[in-house]
């Protein structure tokens, strides 16, 4: 017979927390999140502001659609930006499919991102995140390029700052 370890009940309950909280818990989620447990986006959102500035007032690139990661500059940060939403639990549990096509009237006018609150931007979030299968393995990686990603990380930073966390009633 195997001897087993005793576990940490600390570490057991960490393996244990969900990565997706349903869409009723997730505005409650968000308003226990402090500034401080924001800092990794924060830094996504810095990183990402200066390698972009770079490389069009350095490199001259202005449109980044057919530019490579490397001559950008953002290996990896998909996979950042991936562990960082998910570590914050950012990604509520909902229908996403049946939202899809309201979250993707967003793509093309991110700056109607600003203002929304943190419920509807974590289901703009799960939409965009999920939909990396629907599209493309390369979706991910526009949507950093075009930089919605930087939209909706500021976005939802500014949400949670203000404490905007759901819409109200009847939207």
């Amino acid at each position: 017979m195997k001897k087993t370890k005793p576990q940490n009940p600390e570490k057991m309950t960490q393996e244990y927390t969900p990565l997706f909280i349903p869409i009723v818990s997730f505005p409650d989620h968000c308003r226990s999140l402090s500034l401080a447990n924001l800092r990794p986006l924060t830094e996504l959102i810095h990183e990402m502001e200066f390698k972009f500035y770079k490389a069009e007032k350095l490199l001259g690139i202005m449109n980044f659609a057919d530019t490579p990661y490397e001559v950008l500059d953002l290996k990896g940060i998909h996979v950042r930006l991936l562990d960082s939403v998910l570590k914050l639990r950012l990604v509520p549990l909902f229908d996403w499919q049946s939202w899809r096509l309201e979250a993707e009237n967003y793509y093309a006018q991110p700056m109607k991102l600003y203002g929304l609150d943190a419920e509807t931007l974590g289901k703009i979030m799960t939409v965009l995140l999920r939909s990396q299968s629907l599209y493309d393995e390369n979706f991910l990686e526009t949507k950093i390029k075009d930089r919605f990603v930087l939209h909706l990380l500021k976005a939802v930073v500014q949400s949670i700052e203000t404490g905007r966390f759901s819409s109200p009633v009847g939207d």
